[in-house]
């Protein structure tokens, strides 16, 4: 399974695998949590992805420097 800092690293080179890296690592514990919460299968599927979407859409443009 690939490290965190790697799909991080595909997050910010604007690489669509790193969706996909995300959900392989994570899509499991994110769908059956957001079906919990919502309790109906495509509105978790849709919880989801819209969760995706909003990570992708809060990249900043560069990479923040670390201290």
């Amino acid at each position: 399974m690939i490290e965190d800092e790697k799909i991080i690293e595909m997050f910010f080179a604007r690489s669509e695998q790193g969706i996909q890296e995300l959900n392989i690592k994570y899509g499991k514990v994110c769908h059956k949590l957001s079906c919990n919460i919502v309790g109906n299968r495509q509105d978790a599927e849709e919880c989801v992805n819209d969760a995706y979407l909003g990570a992708w859409n809060a990249i900043p443009l560069r990479s923040p420097t670390r201290c």
